[in-house]
Formats: C-alpha cells, sequence, structure tokens
C-alpha cells in the first residue's frame, strides 16, 4: 500500500481540521492528510468539515456566503496549513461547494503541491479535474455491487478519474481487480481497526483514510 490518509488531520488525537491535529498527525509519522475544504464569499479556500457559520449569526449560514474574517480562528486556509506544515505530503480533499476545485488547486500549485493533491467529489458529481491534481470519486457501496459495478467503475474511467474511493467493507478483490485493470487506484474510507488495515492490504488497497495515526503506519509497512 502507498497511502495512507489521516482523515480530518487524524481526529483520533484531536479536532477535526485544524492546524495543531495537522501537524501532530506529520510530527506522529503521517505522510498523507486529509481534510474538506469550501471556498469563502471573497474567494478564499477554507477547510471545515460541515461547512457551516455560526459565531454571531441567528441561524446557520453556509461558509460560501460569508468572508473569511467573519469565520471563528481556529478555521485554517488551505494556504495556512501549507505554510504551517510544508508541503511534504500527500493531501487528499473532499471538495465542497461547486467550482471549488479549481480554488485549491490554485492554492496547491502556489505552493508547488500540486502534484500530491487528491481532489475527490461525491459519486454523483463528475471530477474536477483541474491542473496537476489526481481526480477522483466517492462511490457508493451499492454502487460496487456486482450487477453494478462495471458500469459505474466504466464511467469513472471515462472521467479521467485516477481513482475511486469507497468504504471498506464494499470493496472486494474482483472490485479492486476491475479498478486496476481500468487505470485506477482502489482507496478504501473508514479504516479504523486493524482488522480493516490487514483486509485492505489482502485485497491490494493501493490508499486509505483513517481517524488513527498509529494505523497508517501499519498500512504502509
Amino acid at each position: 500500500m502507498k497511502y495512507a490518509f489521516a482523515h480530518r488531520g487524524g481526529r483520533g488525537h484531536g479536532p477535526d481540521n485544524v492546524l495543531p491535529t495537522f501537524a501532530e498527525a506529520l510530527s506522529r509519522g503521517a505522510t498523507a492528510l486529509e481534510t474538506d475544504a469550501w471556498v469563502t464569499a471573497d474567494g478564499v479556500v477554507v477547510l471545515d468539515h460541515d461547512g457551516v457559520h455560526r459565531a454571531g449569526t441567528p441561524s446557520e449560514v453556509s461558509i460560501t456566503a460569508v468572508q473569511r474574517a467573519e469565520l471563528a480562528a481556529h478555521i485554517p486556509t488551505l494556504a495556512d496549513l501549507y505554510d504551517a506544515c510544508g508541503t511534504d505530503f500527500d493531501l487528499a480533499i473532499d471538495i465542497k461547494g461547486d467550482g471549488a476545485g479549481q480554488s485549491i488547486s490554485d492554492v496547491a500549485t502556489a505552493h508547488s503541491a500540486a502534484d500530491r493533491l487528491w481532489l475527490f467529489t461525491p459519486s454523483s458529481n463528475r471530477p474536477n479535474i483541474v491542473g496537476a491534481a489526481h481526480p477522483g470519486v466517492t462511490v457508493r457501496g451499492r454502487e460496487l455491487r456486482r450487477d453494478a459495478r462495471a458500469a459505474t467503475l466504466d464511467r469513472l474511467r471515462d472521467d479521467r478519474s485516477d481513482f475511486g474511493n469507497v468504504r471498506v467493507p464494499y470493496w472486494r478483490c474482483a472490485a479492486v481487480e476491475a479498478a486496476h485493470a481500468r487505470g485506477m487506484l482502489a482507496f478504501a474510507w473508514d479504516v479504523q481497526w486493524s482488522l480493516a488495515v490487514h483486509y485492505c492490504r489482502s485485497l491490494g488497497i493501493d490508499g486509505i483514510f483513517s481517524d488513527h495515526v498509529r494505523l497508517l503506519g501499519k498500512a504502509l509497512q
């Protein structure tokens, strides 16, 4: 296995998507991070899972509708992440909001990090193919069932996806082999136990996402 991403920075050892958690994951030996990215109303790429702005408002407002300066101080920008942690790691980003892929790629390119950027979208969306980033799709489990597998993987290949990302229980050896035959990598998310790591390795999975940095090292051995 080549890739093992600390999900939301490694939420097993700290709060989601904040700079100290990202930095701690890297200090513990992680070689790849995962996060979620939105673009604010003034065009800044920020890292947050829910994408909801609550501070000082009577109701929830999307991050995309507010200025960067209005957001809570703990929410970092993508540029903040690169400035604080460098670029010597792979970074997978779940793209949130329409058109965010290009803005994310622009920031990574400005930091000479686009070649280690993995961008993925929900299954219903075509991947954002921008710059040197690796595009992919998060696929629903039922889309990898035997009767749907070929059509799903053909669609990803035709959309020029570099990888398919599926929750770990839905991968089977035949599905991994079919993805590889189409020139794509197989990524598994929600890998939270040692048995799940062993399962992924036995299938030939190329990359995993886990909350626990200790499992990432086992995956890469």
